[in-house]
């Protein structure tokens, strides 16, 4: 290429490396294709599912899609029963706290001559008529409709629409959204009404008008949580559990790939098949092996307890584990330069892996050459599919010698690490003598599709064409030898560092005035799914604080859904610390809003490192429409929580999901919207973003409403709660092509930055006082900003939603 550049010009190598890439590919697409090195799709792990009734309703969709008949009488949709309302009331202490029985229900009484509840969706209007009017911006959308009861007792239904507003002037429509809109000018969604929501109308207020309450619990410097419930057998806690995570002072910078270096590998690869007895192919770890020989008892959960000392939580084993040194460990390789085996060559130690522990996801590791591994991950518990987060441990490397890592079961045909992400390094002995935490590594970065097959007999039950894996390969040169070394798809949040967290906040002095902390549910694991609720909680018993609290609105928010996506974790921590500091806006917001956080709605997928699923092996977000309790205890609940808020008239002004994305760069969001009187309602937080928040980008958010993502969080919530503002903010697993951060990759400063500046733009937003709408003068303006007609629809990528 050197010599082709000199004699013909710049340029002309580059064009002779994309012709030897295409030729190594070519020979490379020749080779036989082999199944994975593994006994089976499915993980060594299960999860014993419940028993459930065939004949239960929640259960009907399901069992249509396997082939089961339903009656020839369509069905409606399974409503939450709300008859428990006393179990759900108990999750709104802003209630309960400040008024005895008598006081709090003449306010409820209040409530039920206002009622406001959704009607439930039949499967008829809810895959048939609306799905022709989805597309079609000029119709009126899907929408709830507003049940109302009369002196009567009959019920009328009238579809809200949204009023005229003044028409605001100025020439920038971004800026004039960001400071002329009212948030409170909602247009709920509008269906067709029933009998049977009348019927649990009159269920919710006989319930409340016998009804007992209690006080709702507040944080005590003694509760200690209990330990993570796993599924796997961990054999300990990992280093960065116990030792933390600190941000590097600086921006890294997105890496740039070497086109030739892909050349160069699969060449590497077809001498594999030519070559196949240069290979070690010497197993270094198997967990399906250590699964059958390891003993079911003694997990090594982890323990969080508070150090009065350090006034921070420590998260430690609950049985004793090899410690790491804190002195600089010796260098072995001079031990090995001298020892040679009978064909000449150096000794170098194998590496010893593991990835038993909270998050951890690596199946088997085979040393194919001297310093290069294949990798195998874990699909997700009860799936034979979601090969993309993987968290392991190495250790006994040689420092400053450059380690080949081979993932072979990849399954998507893109990903970021071609477009400059890195996975991430933690060394445990940097850790304990400077504090380091997880770093962006790796070199020689390459994806590409493998002649690595899975076998589709196995994964479907019929014979179907063979689905081709891909490979991500990248090179790491350990800093020391001996370390003790964790390698990550992104920057692991466990669900042991949710509870340290939340431990350390509970410790705060006067933390009981701004928050409370409960436990929603169970998951299915049996691991607590907290409720927070954060707002600026008065004095008790005092009625005038009561009506100041009555009248604040409700923000709805949750994160993980998706296990694997640890980036929604840290934006939901930098959201949590923002809301109860003591920053002049975040005092604002709590007088202003009473804020619902579920931090973590699938707790068990992310203790045991599945990247998509729950312990069904299902994806969580795409079961919002109706929910098991039994098997989806987390969504039915936060919808039962929303829901009885829709019944006291105290609909959310605004719900978000947080999500991860592995394809888009920056931050974004996407939203629903089917009309085009709803562009400015829904876009203006969107808008508010793009201006404050440096790694929020506008132009890659999305609002159309696809009919695969008819049962996710944002479109299912919206549909039936009318909730407007019903938001997924997705943020980017590699870095931004924009702004302040443009050819960085995002780290948790980053994440817990955006948290903080998504919860400025709600005050932002709600701090307009007159409805936003665009003048005559501005028309061409609005259409290029806020148009609902899109060219990019959402990505089929596993944040989608």
């Amino acid at each position: 290429s050197s010599g082709i550049n000199a004699e013909y010009g710049e340029g002309s190598g580059k064009a002779i490396d994309n012709l030897a890439l295409t030729c190594s590919q070519i020979i490379r697409k020749s080779m036989p294709k082999v199944c994975l090195p593994v006994p089976s799709l499915h993980g060594p792990v299960y999860f014993d599912e419940p028993s459930l009734d065939p004949t239960d309703p929640y259960l009907l969709q399901d069992y249509k899609e396997d082939g089961y008949e339903e009656e020839e009488e369509p069905q409606e949709e399974v409503p939450l029963t709300l008859t428990n309302v006393e179990e759900f009331l108990k999750f709104f202490p802003e209630l309960t706290d400040y008024q005895n029985n008598k006081v709090l229900l003449d306010q409820l009484a209040e409530y039920r001559k206002e009622y406001v509840t959704l009607v439930p969706q039949t499967p008829s209007n809810s895959q048939n008529e609306l799905s022709d009017e989805r597309s079609d911006t000029g119709n009126q959308g899907p929408i709830s409709v507003i049940v109302k009861p009369v002196l009567n007792g009959t019920t009328q239904s009238s579809p809200v629409r949204s009023q005229s507003s003044p028409k605001s002037s100025g020439s920038d429509p971004l800026r004039k959204m960001a400071n002329n809109c009212d948030h409170n000018n909602i247009t709920p969604p509008r269906s067709v009404t029933s009998k049977r929501s009348c019927r649990n109308m009159r269920s919710i207020t006989n319930s409340l008008s016998n009804m007992s309450l209690g006080e709702a619990p507040v944080l005590t410097s003694s509760y200690s949580p209990p330990p993570a419930k796993a599924v796997k057998h961990f054999v300990k806690v990992a280093a960065p559990d116990m030792y933390s995570h600190r941000p590097p002072h600086y921006l890294e910078q997105l890496y740039d790939p070497i086109q030739s270096v892909q050349r160069t590998l699969m060449l590497l690869d077809i001498a594999r098949a030519v070559h196949p007895e240069t290979l070690i192919n010497r197993v270094a770890y198997d967990q399906d092996e250590l699964i059958k020989t390891e003993e079911p008892t003694n997990h090594a959960l982890s323990n969080i307890k508070w150090d009065p000392a350090l006034r921070r939580c420590k998260i430690l084993p609950s049985i004793p584990q090899t410690r790491l040194a804190t002195d600089p460990p010796l260098d072995v390789l001079s031990q090995h330069m001298n020892e040679e085996n009978s064909t000449g060559t150096v000794n170098i130690p194998i590496l010893q892996f593991e990835s038993r522990h909270e998050c951890g996801n690596l199946r088997k590791a085979i040393q194919v050459r001297i310093f290069e591994y294949d990798l195998v991950l874990n699909s997700d518990i009860g799936s034979t599919r979601h090969h993309q987060w993987f968290y392991f441990e190495v250790h006994n490397m040689v420092a400053d010698f450059p380690y080949r890592f081979n993932i072979i079961n990849c399954e998507k045909s893109c990903s970021s690490f071609t477009q400059g992400m890195q996975p991430l390094l933690y060394s445990a002995h940097d850790a304990l003598t400077n504090g380091t935490g997880w770093q962006r590594c790796g070199k020689r970065i390459c994806y590409y599709k493998n002649n690595f097959v899975r076998k589709a007999t196995e994964d479907t039950g019929r014979a179907s064409a063979a689905q081709n894996m891909y490979t991500l390969t990248f090179t790491i040169c350990f800093p020391h030898s001996h370390d003790t070394c964790y390698i990550a798809y992104h920057y692991p949040y466990s669900y042991s560092s949710l509870q340290a967290h939340l431990l350390e906040i509970q410790h705060l002095h006067g933390i009981n005035s701004v928050l409370r902390r409960q436990t929603l549910c169970n998951s299915l694991g049996g691991n607590p799914v907290d409720l927070l609720t954060i707002t600026q909680f008065p004095p008790p018993h005092n009625k005038t604080a009561f009506n100041n609290i009555n009248e604040r609105d409700y923000v709805v928010l949750s994160a993980r859904v998706h296990p694997g996506e640890s980036n929604a974790s840290w934006i939901m921590k930098g959201v949590i610390n923002f809301l109860i500091s003591d920053n002049d806006k975040a005092q604002q917001l709590r007088n202003k809003f009473i804020f619902k956080i579920i931090p973590m709605l699938n707790p068990d997928g992310v203790i045991n490192g599945s990247h998509r699923c729950s312990l069904l092996g299902l994806d969580m977000n795409r079961q919002w429409i109706n929910p098991h309790p039994n098997m989806y205890p987390s969504l039915y609940n936060t919808k039962g929580l929303i829901q009885l808020l829709v019944g006291l008239g105290k609909r959310p002004v605004l719900y978000c999901d947080f999500h991860g994305h592995s394809r888009k760069k920056n931050v974004f969001m996407y939203g629903n919207i089917t009309q085009p009187s709803d562009n400015a309602t829904v876009k203006l937080l969107p808008t508010i973003l793009d201006i404050h928040a440096p790694a929020f980008s506008f132009s890659n958010c999305c609002f159309t409403v696809e009919k695969s993502r008819e049962s996710t969080a944002r479109v299912a919530l919206w549909r039936q709660f009318g909730i407007s503002r019903s938001y997924t903010l997705e943020s980017s697993y590699c870095g931004s092509d924009q702004g302040l951060y443009k050819g960085c990759q995002l780290g948790t400063q980053h994440l817990e930055e955006m948290g903080a500046k998504f919860c400025e733009g709600i005050l932002i937003m709600s701090s307009a006082d007159q409805p936003c709408c665009l003048s005559d003068e501005t028309d061409e303006d609005e259409d290029s900003y806020f148009s609902s007609d899109s060219d990019d629809s959402e990505d089929d990528d596993d944040s989608s939603a």
